[in-house]
């Protein structure tokens, strides 16, 4: 039997009576009878020890009116942590009826009065939400939230509404990062590297002879070759202009190749004679890298009109035929044609152009294009879909051109369909600021940060739609959420992070309210990496690991040779094998047992070592490998080095802590904070100088303000004895693995971790689930449950038990119920 079973399911029936009248006749002649006989005497009206009169708890009202303390009182008895252990004490049985009939009856007061999903604060964005939806909206991953303060945790997790409250100085952190986000994804190309070089003729390299014309023209031999180095800033298409001419009218039109250092065909030109000491300007746009770049020009010794007849000649394909001879030019050569710096050429008269037939003038290179450049940043030109024209410093039609970029960006970072009066203060904004005469770009800039700053982003804010929904509000009554609604709630349920294009689509067309279309979009949801968040986020949470955080490990380890291998161990190592495990489980739909039975794990090659199993050598550059440690003594969770590592010490096991872990993360029985008062366990007496961990908790539990919740904490923590404080599976005759056994209440008794985990999942299972339920409402609708919630987790499980409570199944009817898609708006005072 379960340490604890919802009593719901276990009253007794009849016809003639309502569920609720059997569940108060059930409490009136063998709940309240046993609540007075063990618990009444110290806590009453009279004598309220620890300030807590169950006297209160006498009937259905009195359950009704003081939930929370019924809720609490469940879990004491439940936990055996009360009565004390020098009280008088119920049997087994006696603390099973109590415990079930009290929590029938709490079921009952929440459940049979039409039970309401509960009010959800406005609430803003969390750290992780921040980050992602910065990352969705601008396609750039770069975290600006991890400057921001900590994150207030509700109910285990930190994206609860009522405790993310917004201070002057987060107020100052979202306009610092909203400035410093716009500057990374817009840039004003203007303010950007520019080449804007010319070559003259008499600052050319020549290979050959040449002569110099009056005005620094170089005229080259048929077999000579001009070249220039230059320095490409930035990738991007450039430009390069040929100003040159054949210096005889006999020649006709003439064609000159340009090459690269390799010999590489670049260009064609074709030049035509100009009469009166003009030259022919010909061009060439083409893609450069960054770096230095050598071009070489020569006569091609085909004539222009030759050139039609060749043009499927192979010696003819740009970027694929090559001069063989420019390659096999040396530097040293090369060397030899540079002009020492200040050295100036004489003009040369009556040049022979029969000898020098071409004359190259000069050279200009200008780029990059501002649509080519590669020093943008990356989503720059899907950011800004249009750009007006600029004749001068004065832009023309701004605001259509704003308007076409700012719609599709608010539309998700609102989350919401935009409509002009939603648009109208950005798009004015940036009109004025061009009007005054700032760039198009930085006007962009700040029109964007204003909306990165705006509430409608930083908020998540559910206030009725429909005038049905606003009757139901005023009338205090739940009003189902709208498709835009229950966009933002998937999106940030399944991905922490704004609703896809996808998804408002969906929403525009009202989908999202059918729960057919609804479902079709969760399975596309979840197959998208960024569910990955539920990993990070939801599971990271749930299990606690974020106290791995800023952990040395190789400072926990005792020789030089663990320090070293410790030392390649990180947190994110260590998290990232539970968060695995449980996506596995929700993506390929297992049971939640698996989450305790599972003998694969998700571990990169590091922690492989650590476990001292082989890792696959085939895995690429993948992080982790799904790898088999059952036959090493792991399984689930509890064999996970990161949750063994945060429920020790620095330098020893815990089973207190560990035996806590189970209780609140597996079990959903969180123990009661410890009386004021009782020592630790180091400042408990010692059995004598050799006791072991378990002798000394031994007699820690001889106290009795200890006793009654460490009877079954300490139990449960034991069965992690197989492993040490840094996760790492004890040798065989390690003294420590006799401590490993233990007995649950029940006389369900174990020994080892293999067996105390298969014992949870089969007597915990239901527990688990519900565990698994509750984290994941309160996570999906950000807010604590309430004892009013209870039936609604109990109506999930009950729709997943014949399945075997699958993960995904339980995600989905979390989707489906009552306080995901409804909400008690508050509305506005008047």
């Amino acid at each position: 039997m379960p340490l604890a079973t919802a009593g719901a399911s276990d009253v007794k029936s009849a016809d003639s009576k309502t569920p609720t009248e059997i569940a108060e006749e059930n409490w009136a002649t063998t709940g309240w009878p046993l609540l007075q006989a063990y618990c009444v005497d110290c806590h009453n009206t009279d004598y309220p020890e620890a300030e807590v009169d169950l006297s209160l708890l006498e009937t259905l009202q009195g359950v009704q009116a003081n939930s929370e303390l019924a809720a609490h009182a469940i879990k004491m008895i439940e936990f055996s942590a009360m009565p004390p252990e020098d009280a008088e004490l119920p049997s087994l049985e006696e603390r099973r009826q109590l415990g079930d009939q009290l929590d029938a009856l709490v079921y009952h007061a929440a459940c049979d009065l039409r039970p309401r999903p509960g009010h959800t604060t406005a609430r803003r964005l969390n750290r992780a939400e921040y980050n992602n939806a910065i990352r969705d909206l601008f396609s750039i991953d770069f975290q600006p939230a991890d400057s921001f303060p900590s994150d207030e945790v509700g109910g285990g997790f930190d994206n609860n509404a009522d405790v993310l409250s917004l201070s002057t100085m987060l107020m100052d952190k979202y306009l610092t990062a909203a400035e410093d986000v716009t500057s990374k994804i817009i840039a004003d190309p203007a303010e950007l590297p520019q080449l804007n070089e010319t070559f003259a003729g008499d600052t050319l390299y020549i290979l050959g002879e040449s002569k110099t014309g009056s005005f620094g023209q170089r005229y080259i031999t048929e077999d000579g070759m001009a070249w220039f180095e230059l320095d490409i800033p930035v990738g991007g298409e450039y430009t390069i202009d040929i100003v040159a001419s054949p210096q005889r009218e006999s020649l006709g039109r003439v064609v000159s190749t340009m090459h690269a250092v390799d010999g590489t065909l670049l260009g064609i030109f074709e030049h035509e004679h100009r009469d009166g000491g003009s030259d022919d300007n010909e061009s060439i746009r083409m893609k450069l890298d960054p770096g230095t770049h050598r071009f070489f020009f020569r006569m091609s010794g085909l004539a222009a009109s030759e050139r039609e007849q060749h043009k499927d000649d192979p010696d003819w394909q740009i970027g694929e035929s090559v001069f063989e001879p420019i390659g096999k030019i040396d530097d040293e050569k090369l060397e030899e044609t540079r002009l020492a710096k200040g050295t100036t050429l004489n003009h040369d008269r009556d040049i022979d152009t029969d000898k020098f037939p071409m004359r190259f003038n000069r050279f200009l290179v200008k780029g990059p294009s501002t649509s080519t450049r590669e020093d943008l940043p990356p989503g720059q030109r899907q950011l800004l879909k249009k750009i007006p024209e600029r004749r001068g410093e004065q832009y023309r039609n701004v605001k259509p051109a704003a308007k076409e970029s700012l719609k599709p960006l608010l539309r998700q970072a609102f989350r919401c369909e935009i409509g002009d009066e939603d648009l109208a203060p950005y798009v004015n904004l940036v009109e004025r600021m061009c009007d005054r005469g700032d760039s198009y770009y930085e006007a962009m800039q700040v029109a964007i940060s204003a909306a990165l700053v705006s509430p409608r982003f930083l908020f998540r804010v559910e206030v009725p739609e429909s005038e049905a929904s606003r009757q139901l509000a005023e009338a205090g009554e739940p009003a189902p959420l709208s498709s835009t609604q229950l966009a933002s709630r998937l999106s940030f349920f399944l991905w922490s992070s704004l609703p896809d294009n996808e998804l408002l689509d969906a929403a525009k067309r009202n989908e999202l309210v059918k729960p057919d279309k609804r479902a079709e979009q969760v399975r596309r949801m979840l197959a998208d990496p960024k569910s990955d968040s539920l990993g990070a986020q939801f599971a990271r949470q749930w299990f606690a690991l974020g106290n791995l955080d800023g952990r040395d490990l190789s400072d926990l380890a005792a020789s030089d040779g663990e320090k070293k291998a410790a030392g390649t161990l990180t947190a994110e190592m260590l998290s990232s094998e539970t968060e695995q495990l449980f996506l596995h489980l929700l993506r390929e739909n297992r049971p939640i047992e698996e989450l305790l039975t599972s003998e694969t794990t998700y571990i990169g090659p590091e922690l492989a070592a650590w476990y001292g199993v082989e890792y696959p050598s085939d895995q690429g550059d993948k992080e982790f490998a799904a790898i088999h440690v059952g036959d090493r003594g792991r399984k689930g969770v509890l064999g996970h080095a990161g949750v063994l590592m945060i429920t020790s010490y620095p330098t020893r096991n815990s089973p207190v802590l560990r035996g806590k872990w189970i209780l609140e993360n597996i079990m959903g029985t969180p123990p009661p904070d410890p009386p004021p008062g009782v020592p630790t366990l180091e400042e408990t007496e010692t059995a004598s100088a050799n006791a072991s961990l378990r002798e000394q908790l031994e007699l820690h539990r001889a106290d009795p303000g200890c006793a009654s919740c460490h009877r079954v904490m300490d139990q449960l923590g034991f069965g992690l004895e197989d492993f040490d404080h840094l996760g790492r599976m004890r040798a065989a005759d390690d003294p420590a693995r006799r401590d490993a056994t233990g007995e649950l209440p029940g006389g369900h008794s174990f020994e080892g971790a293999a067996e105390l985990t298969m014992l949870l999942a089969d007597t915990e299972r239901q527990r688990l689930a519900e565990t698994t339920v509750r984290r994941m409402l309160t996570f999906a609708i950000g807010r604590e449950l309430r004892p009013s919630d209870r039936c609604f987790v109990d109506a999930i499980l009950a729709k997943t038990e014949d399945q075997n409570y699958r993960v995904r199944d339980l995600l989905e009817q979390v989707i489906l119920s009552p306080p995901f898609l409804n909400h008690q708006a508050e509305l506005p005072s008047p």
